[in-house]
């Protein structure tokens, strides 16, 4: 069975893994919010994607920085 683009949305929205962002202002297009089972989710992909890549490793570290930075840094 092939699933459709729009029916992986349904399930998702349906069961409460995302939400789309603003939805009672008639959101945007782009823009998802997590729900409880998509935070949960999106939790667990980054641990284990963090014990893989960084924790295996004994030469990486862990380093979470700005997003948002001063313009003078660019």
């Amino acid at each position: 069975m092939e699933l459709k683009q729009d029916q992986i949305v349904n399930f998702l929205k349906n069961y409460g893994f995302v939400y789309q962002s603003s939805e009672i202002y008639n959101g945007l297009a782009n823009s998802w919010d997590y729900g409880p089972l998509g935070a949960l989710l999106k939790n667990n992909i980054k641990q284990l994607l963090l014990k893989h890549f960084v924790f295996s490793q004994p030469d990486m570290k862990l380093l979470d920085s700005s997003i948002i930075l001063n313009p003078l840094v660019w």
